[in-house]
């Protein structure tokens, strides 16, 4: 029970850091780039390093968000194999139920 308690401040925490980790990837190969105090054209090589960079940082992302998924209580993928009309149906008839 502690652990569901835990479960949405390990996620919040986890995107925190993806973030930050996004972020500073995106600065360093904005930087590799540009450096300061030059005016060099952009390359071929440091366009291909700055992406390189982008993409192994997004790779991770969708690693952790995978597992976070992968993570869930067993009841929450019970729900991803019912019928796509059971949760349809059961809210229909529960607003459409007759009125006393």
């Amino acid at each position: 029970m502690f652990d569901l308690w835990l479960t949405p401040w390990r996620a919040t925490l986890s995107l925190t850091a993806a973030t930050l980790e996004t972020m500073m990837a995106a600065q360093k190969s904005m930087a590799m780039l540009a450096p300061m105090g030059t005016v060099e054209p952009v390359t071929e090589n440091k366009l291909r390093d700055a992406f390189h960079v982008a993409a192994d940082v997004n790779l991770r992302r969708w690693e952790d968000t995978a597992g976070a998924i992968q993570n869930l209580p067993n009841w929450y993928h019970e729900m991803n194999r019912m019928p796509g009309n059971l949760m349809t149906d059961w809210f229909d008839a529960a607003r459409r139920a007759p009125k006393a």
